[in-house]
């Protein structure tokens, strides 16, 4: 299991894109967006949710064979982040949860707006249920454009 710093941490939950990569039992691959990743309290483990009505795809590749890889990316810094590792489990989400998702998606919107993305074309991106996807992280890759891109970090 891949032990995230408080640094990576931070990172993690803050104003993130968020993209989740899985792929079928004959490999081929799908790609959803997905809010407000988090670091469990056990490290090592994290979730992501996903909007319900794209949530299908994923979910049934995640249950045929357990790999996901999570990359996250800040729209102002462009630090790129990505996660790999198994499948844990599936649920709804809490009151809690929700909360946690929505203010993720206001931190993204604050982010985005920085660079010029007007906020009501950012908030078109999210529908208001989720799916919470629990995952346990394996390995960790700076993916940030340069140099240093697909090392682990």
């Amino acid at each position: 299991m891949y032990e995230i710093d408080d640094s990576l941490k931070e990172f993690i939950e803050s104003g993130v894109v968020t993209l989740v990569a899985t792929g079928d039992s004959s490999g081929r691959p799908h790609v959803a967006y997905a809010w407000a990743p988090r670091v469990a309290e056990n490290d090592g483990h994290m979730e992501v949710f996903i909007d319900t009505a794209r949530a299908d795809r994923t979910i049934a590749n995640l249950r045929a064979n357990g790999l996901i890889a999570v990359t996250m990316a800040h729209p102002v810094s462009y630090r790129s982040v990505q996660l790999k590792g198994n499948f844990g489990d599936v649920g709804e989400p809490s009151v809690e949860d929700q909360a946690y998702v929505q203010q993720r998606r206001e931190d993204f919107l604050t982010c985005t707006s920085l660079v010029g993305d007007p906020p009501e074309s950012i908030r078109n991106l999210w529908l208001e249920d989720v799916v919470r996807i629990a995952f346990t992280v394996d390995q960790a890759f700076d993916q940030t454009p340069g140099p240093d891109a697909g090392k682990p970090l």
